[in-house]
């Protein structure tokens, strides 16, 4: 089977190559035009490149040609752009194309990576399921705004054109060669370097990113279509999390909490200035800061018993980040 990877060069894209080329598939790797291909270099020969756009058809076409099945993980994973139309462009339009490529092509399966974000998030530390309501519009936060509507585009095409796609919703995911970094990332690089003195309020769930791949490919293997399956891991307070990282890092535990309002005040400022000023990403912007408090906690059962999903403990990956960040620095 020819197995394709959209955003091949990302984070989880670039463990999923590695996966496939260890049992011995030769994957079809496409890749966003003008981004950095150096995290694959050292695989070079060894999988198929196509370079190209997911809004346009044609380099998707010569894409979804030469494969069976496809993985879709390229998106806008940020929290904060100079041009805040990409998140559509990329994570509703992107999605839809892919999609409307793999009926074109007659793929088998289709795997969309979704995100747990779609699922919402809870006032208590209680577990949300794949059949909880989002309920994050309200926040402002348009990477979550449009990877709910990228998900539910997969969905519709499911229902009334006969997409044989599988949802796949991960948890954080944390692990060594994070070359954004992801916004999961960054955090665990500068609490392992003692720039967190302080946390904050609720907790995520957080997963090792090599579960994340063995979870795909699960979906890919024994996914049903049409059903949405949640890659969870371990739910933790923020403090808690904060905490295991600057533990395994030899660094100093955050131990002041910052009150909610001091960090959207902080964040507004932040945003304020990445807007007019510097046009990098903020550290903080508002949508994070307007999520504290609440707790994106959720319930794997679904991918346990529907795919045999066992992920293991979080404290591994958190291992070799921090690890692999502090290598990539010297």
């Amino acid at each position: 089977m020819r197995i394709g990877i959209t955003g091949a060069n990302g984070f989880i894209g670039n463990h999923l190559l590695r996966f496939l080329l260890e049992r011995e598939h030769r994957p079809v790797a496409f890749l966003q035009t003008g981004t950095d291909a150096r995290p694959l270099a050292d695989l070079r020969g060894r999988h198929d490149e196509v370079w190209g756009d997911l809004l346009d058809r044609e380099s998707l076409d010569r894409f979804v040609g030469a494969c069976d099945a496809v993985v879709h993980l390229a998106g806008m994973n940020r929290y904060w752009s100079e041009d805040p139309s990409v998140f559509e462009r990329v994570n509703v339009l992107g999605a839809r194309n892919v999609a409307e490529a793999c009926r074109a092509h007659g793929v088998q399966k289709l795997v969309h990576a979704s995100s747990c974000i779609t699922l919402g998030a809870s006032e208590e530390p209680v577990p949300r399921h794949e059949d909880s309501p989002f309920n994050l519009a309200e926040l402002d936060f348009t990477y979550a705004t449009t990877k709910k509507a990228g998900e539910e585009e997969m969905k519709r095409q499911a229902r009334e054109q006969g997409l044989p796609v599988v949802i796949v919703n991960p948890a954080s995911a944390i692990g060594e060669m994070d070359h954004g970094p992801t916004p999961i990332g960054k955090p665990v690089a500068d609490i392992a370097r003692g720039l967190w003195p302080v946390y904050v309020a609720g907790g995520a769930c957080f997963i090792d990113v090599k579960d994340v791949v063995r979870g795909i490919w699960l979906a890919l293997e024994k996914g049903r279509i049409g059903r949405q399956y949640l890659l969870a891991g371990e739910n933790l307070t923020n403090r808690e999390f904060m905490s295991l990282v600057a533990e395994v890092a030899g660094a100093s535990r955050p131990r002041v909490k910052i009150p909610r309002a001091l960090l959207v005040a902080l964040a507004a400022g932040m945003e304020f200035t990445a807007d007019r000023v510097t046009r990098k990403h903020p550290a903080v912007t508002l949508s994070m800061a307007r999520l504290v408090g609440k707790y994106l906690y959720f319930d794997g059962t679904r991918a346990r018993e529907e795919l045999g999903f066992r992920p293991g403990p979080v404290r591994p990956a958190i291992e070799r980040a921090v690890r692999w960040f502090r290598e990539a620095r010297a």
